[in-house]
């Protein structure tokens, strides 16, 4: 199998110089590293131009968006497997060559993507401990992101492998750390309608994959740091606010249809209230995405 890695970039050079190590290192090397860049400046281009590199790189300039770039990343390349990472990674060694076992031993040809597994490590003081706690059970209780086995809430909200889960079949990708068998692109894409940031689109791409016949497996194996840049994130407000828009749309486009999860639906915004109680800018944020929904 050919592998293509496929990196989406805007104003992050400082994070995608740090990343771009991990993949040189990898025990299986990329066949091409396709890099989509939306930065105000044109000094990443530069800087890969000057690099002596064990693959090729191909570097495209693109309008921000990120569900928008990755579509250009997918229509770029032709290889059996796309390998899409944030620019703010640090791949463990061997990650593509385990990422790619997923498919490689696939003998039935019904895995269509996989993720790898994020170790970063817990919050080490006692009040982010119990914040991290108090936060991750009313999560749980309303059904809203977080972290509980990698499948889908009765919402429709997505939620993350437990950090102690074992390989195997899920049903939420994270947007971090994606790859997909290059047939999957024939029958779905990002949806472009998550404009900018595009936050929850790996949760849109994860239901895209399964309604369209495929499995999607953890492997954790293939694992990675996901170091989190500050630079070009949403602040606490817009962040809150584009958690109501985004998911009320995707609930929309996806759940809708079946009538009785509408209840759960409401019960996931009260959870987004509830999620941002402890934040003056995430009540606000969460109220102003609430007006947007609700004068639709």
């Amino acid at each position: 199998m050919k592998i293509s890695v496929i990196i989406c970039t805007r104003n992050r050079f400082d994070d995608f110089v740090k990343t771009l190590p991990s993949i040189v290192r990898q025990t299986r090397l990329p066949n091409e590293l396709i890099v989509v860049d939306s930065s105000d400046e044109r000094r990443l281009q530069n800087y890969l131009a000057s690099q002596t590199l064990p693959f090729p790189v191909r570097y495209f300039h693109t309008q921000p968006g990120l569900t928008l770039q990755r579509n250009r990343g997918v229509r770029e390349c032709e290889n059996d497997l796309l390998f899409f990472f944030d620019d703010d990674v640090t791949l463990a060694e061997n990650y593509l060559a385990e990422a790619e076992k997923v498919f490689v031993e696939d003998a039935n040809h019904e895995i269509g993507a996989a993720g790898g597994k994020i170790v970063n490590a817990p919050p080490q003081t006692f009040r982010l401990n119990l914040e991290r706690v108090v936060f991750s059970s009313i999560r749980f209780f309303f059904g809203v992101v977080g972290t509980r086995n990698g499948k889908f809430y009765l919402s429709g909200m997505p939620s993350h492998p437990r950090r102690n889960q074992p390989s195997g079949f899920i049903e939420c990708l994270s947007g971090c750390c994606m790859s997909f068998r290059r047939e999957v692109f024939e029958k779905i894409q990002f949806d472009e309608a998550l404009a900018h940031y595009g936050l929850m689109e790996d949760a849109d791409i994860s239901k895209q994959t399964l309604d369209a016949g495929y499995k999607i497996y953890y492997q954790t194996t293939a694992t990675l740091l996901h170091n989190e840049s500050p630079m070009n994130r949403l602040n606490v407000q817009r962040w809150a606010q584009m958690s109501v828009v985004n998911y009320d749309y995707l609930f929309r486009k996806s759940w809708a249809r079946e009538k009785w999860r509408w209840l759960f639906y409401a019960w996931a915004l009260l959870g987004l209230f509830a999620a941002n109680f402890h934040s003056l800018k995430g009540l606000k944020g969460t109220l102003k995405g609430m007006r947007k929904v609700f004068s639709q």
